[in-house]
């Protein structure tokens, strides 16, 4: 079946959540310092919506839905491809991060992690879709 949203929530994340989410594991390791503070900085500049979804393949469906990292690499029709302009080379040399609008995680291990950063069991939503009914599974 589709996609459906789990949780959602809007907040204004703080300097130790950003920098759980991007872990220097992850960010600095692979990308350097200074990638992961433009992040941090970014992320906490003003409010974030942040969604759990769930579905068949949900991560690889999402990040389809997202499109590539770098915005110049998304294809039309993507979240980042129709509404981010961002490029790796324009803002590396001033020490921001790419404002490429959305976040998906990697893989199911990314996920579990992300998720368990910004919700906690009570945020989750428990309901059926109008294609999970059956008088439409018939």
């Amino acid at each position: 079946m589709g996609l459906k949203i789990r949780a959602l929530k809007m907040l204004t994340p703080s300097k130790e959540l950003a920098g759980q989410h991007y872990t220097y594991e992850d960010i600095a390791v692979r990308h350097g310092e200074p990638v992961r503070n433009a992040l941090i900085e970014f992320i906490v500049s003003g409010p974030v919506v942040v969604f759990a979804v769930e579905g068949v393949s949900a991560i690889e469906n999402v990040r389809k839905l997202c499109g590539a990292t770098e915005p110049l690499k998304s294809a039309p029709g993507t979240i980042r491809g129709d509404y981010a302009h961002h490029t790796f080379a324009a803002t590396k040399p001033l020490g921001l991060a790419v404002r490429n609008l959305i976040h998906a995680s990697a893989d199911a291990n990314d996920a579990e992690r992300e998720l368990a950063l910004w919700f906690t069991s009570a945020d989750y939503q428990t309901y059926r879709t109008n294609d999970q009914n059956e008088h439409f599974l018939n």
